[in-house]
């Protein structure tokens, strides 16, 4: 690039000499660092000036160079294509790209982007022609690997591909997704050609679906089936993406597809041997059984479930059986829970419950139910009945025995007590009755002594009974709390006071604030009975030389009672079963006062604190002791019993 001011010996030198001007020189660093190899060309196409970014590249002599002879160097296939280009860019104006193979000085050729820039000089006339190559062979080998693992991937993985242009209105699909349409070869069609690949029956969820994803520009996935030239029905499983424009403008459907006709086949059959085998229960009339839909029709069921609810196959053919109408109204809570179950999990677990059969009788039950969903269908379920009559009876029974038994020893043994206790106040008035011998007096003592531990059997007696017809109420449901509003604290230091006086000997360690009022709505009697449960059963467990502890605390907005003993402690797995009615502790043997109870305290004390809104538990570990605790809310001064 010779310089306007040039004199005729600066002309006569290369334009890349020391003696360039700085204009020049800014030219060849920016040329250097930008592009891998340039070239500058008259309008013409000729090379006057060899450039050292050439000659370096090419390993061209100037000689070979000059004229047309930089054009020997591109593939002979391409030369008529770069000739091309110099035409247009020189007959535009404008700067113009391509991408060819350039002989390298080591005789391989390069693919080389070249862009072919053109320089005006005054009068705005093209001077010359600046070509900046990059070599991109690298690059483009990359690209052409990864599209290659690509395809191969996708090949190995049987997906198919396709992309719905909304603005051709056309599916362009690969021929795997061809092939799952039963298209192939043709891989481009309309969209009504497109639907006319599909199930009949699927079509429309199928628009629905795309309509949908484009309304809402949100994945969708989606399974339909195809039917092939030959007839065959196939399965796919499809998921698709929208695509915008910069407007947000939905302009592309992107979507991914997967043959599962295989995996549909095995789940019919499997579908099949599942289907003879349940006919074969249903027939067998162990257990009640009904297939029904989410709305509540019975659509078949067996002998035993119609012979339990009073109705006839006629019936349910005619479509008179509903499972809804049959269920009262106070479990219509449950049975919605059970049917939202029902349809997340795919199972609703087994639960209690009644139906009103068709003549009016409520007939107990014992009810569960698993989901049957196969595509395209709506989905039905099986509910397994089971007659719980009998055993309600027989529990009937038991709550009226252990009710009438532990009525009619409680009786007797009230009546034991009260006449000991009299025994013991005359007994009281002998013994210090003045003259008596010393004989006499310690005579009276010790019968006094009997007296008492009589007393005390009879007390344990009847909180065994108690505890029975505890039971005998929780199991009836029968079981009532008179709640007020109680201040926590005083209830626990008089238990703890009438526990102290039965056992005079034992240490009772208190730890309840005195200066703070714990207010909370609850049964008295019941906390107390809770709160001696606790203690009794520490005092049980513990060594008589060890004290037992006793305390309040409030956290939170909850008051927490809580007794602490020394005793053996309690494994993980025995923390867990304690609360169990009717269990008892193993390998633990009772150190102090009466042997073993019937198991039933802990149970009572959850219950009667689940009442209560609170919670009970124990911390303890084999050796080191345990702390049973429950907890009830705290209530404000204005809150009363609701």
């Amino acid at each position: 690039m010779a310089s306007s001011n040039q004199n005729p010996q600066q002309a006569n030198n290369s334009p890349f000499s020391p003696r360039e001007a700085t204009a020049d020189a800014r030219f060849l660093a920016v040329m250097q660092e930008s592009a891998d190899v340039f070239w500058i060309l008259t309008p013409m196409g000729e090379m006057h000036d060899v450039s050292p970014s050439w000659h370096n590249f090419t390993g061209q002599r100037e000689s070979d160079s000059r004229g047309r002879g930089w054009l020997d160097l591109f593939h002979p296939a391409e030369q008529p294509c770069v000739q091309e280009t110099l035409i247009q860019t020189v007959a535009s104006g404008r700067t113009h790209e391509r991408t060819c193979s350039l002989r390298r000085y080591d005789g391989i050729y390069r693919l080389i982007h070249v862009r072919l820039i053109p320089v005006r000089k005054p009068p705005w006339a093209i001077a010359e022609i600046v070509a900046c190559g990059r070599d991109i062979t690298t690059q483009e080998l990359a690209r052409q690997m990864s599209e290659a693992q690509m395809q191969l991937a996708v090949k190995a993985s049987g997906v198919g591909i396709w992309d719905w242009n909304l603005m051709t209105k056309y599916i362009e699909c690969t021929d795997q997704m061809a092939t799952q349409l039963g298209l192939f070869p043709q891989t481009s069609a309309s969209y009504e050609r497109f639907l006319a690949c599909l199930y009949p029956d699927d079509r429309e969820r199928v628009q629905h679906a795309h309509q949908r994803a484009l309304a809402e520009k949100t994945e969708y996935h989606i399974e339909y089936r195809t039917i092939w030239p030959d007839g065959s029905t196939h399965w796919l499983i499809v998921s698709g993406h929208c695509i915008d424009d910069l407007h947000g403008k939905p302009i592309h459907l992107l979507g991914a597809s997967m043959d599962i006709t295989a995996l549909k086949q095995a789940q019919e059959a499997l579908w099949e041997r599942e289907s003879r085998w349940f006919r074969h229960i249903v027939k067998s009339n162990i257990v009640g059984i009904m297939l029904f839909d989410l709305e509540g029709t019975v659509l078949e069921a067996n002998d035993a479930f119609l012979s339990l609810v009073g109705y006839t196959q006629e019936d349910i053919g005619a479509g008179r059986v509903q499972w809804t109408t049959m269920t009262p109204s106070e479990y219509r809570t449950q049975d919605a829970q059970a049917i939202e179950e029902l349809c997340t999990t795919g199972m609703a677990q087994p639960t209690e419950k009644e139906y009103i059969a068709k003549d009016g009788k409520r007939v107990p039950v014992l009810t569960g139910a698993t989901l049957l969903s196969r595509a395209g269908t709506p989905p039905l379920a099986i509910s397994f009945v089971l007659d719980l009559t009998t055993r309600k009876e027989v529990e009937r029974q038991k709550d009226i025995f252990l009710g009438m038994t532990s009525h009619e020893l409680k009786t007797p043994l009230t009546a034991l007590r009260g006449t000991l206790q009299l025994v013991q106040r005359r007994l009281k008035r002998i013994a210090t009755t003045d003259g008596a011998s010393p004989e006499w007096r310690a005579g009276v003592l010790t019968l006094k002594k009997h007296l008492e531990n009589g007393i005390r059997q009879i007390d344990v007696q009847t909180r065994l009974i108690n505890d029975l017809l505890d039971i005998s109420r929780i199991t009836a449901k029968t079981l009532k709390l008179s709640l007020q509003r109680c201040e926590l604290g005083s209830i626990v230091r008089e238990t703890v006071e009438d526990v102290r006086v039965t056992v005079p000997e034992r240490s009772l360690v208190l730890d309840v604030p005195e200066d703070i009022a714990v207010h909370v709505l609850a049964d008295r009697d019941r906390i107390s009975q809770v709160v001696t449960n606790y203690v009794t059963n520490a005092l049980r467990y513990s060594s008589p030389d060890h004290p037992v502890q006793v305390g309040l605390t409030v956290e939170e907005g909850m008051a927490r009672v809580w007794v602490r003993d020394r005793g053996p402690g309690l494994s993980e797995e025995a923390q867990q079963e304690i609360w169990q009615c009717f269990h008892q502790v193993k390998d633990i043997p009772v150190q102090s006062g009466s042997g073993k109870g019937l198991g039933l305290g802990l149970y009572i004390c959850q219950t009667l604190i689940a009442q209560h809104q609170g919670e009970v538990g124990v911390e303890s570990a084999p050796g080191k002791g345990s702390t049973f605790w429950f907890t009830l809310p705290v209530v404000s001064s204005r809150e009363s019993v609701p």
